[in-house]
């Protein structure tokens, strides 16, 4: 793939702001977010988060949704 792909995540939704971390391939932004939500379970001061996976196209950053049209949730399954 030689799109460019970046996970977001935010913590505590109403108070932090988001943060990107950018990302080689599917298996890479798997990694991250199972170590965001690892970080995030043994953490009590974490009371939501939200994150996914955006692809750069087109000039802009958009969610990421493979051919199938899956989406991250879908592929961590």
């Amino acid at each position: 793939m030689n799109k460019k792909l970046r996970v977001w995540y935010v913590g505590r939704m109403l108070s932090d702001k988001s943060t990107y971390i950018d990302v080689k391939n599917i298996e890479e932004a798997k990694l991250v977010i199972n170590a965001f939500i690892e970080r995030d379970l043994n953490d009590d001061r974490i009371t939501d988060n939200a994150m996914g996976l955006q692809v750069f196209e087109n000039n802009e950053w958009s969610e990421y949704y493979n051919s199938k049209g899956d989406d991250i949730d879908e592929l961590m399954k």
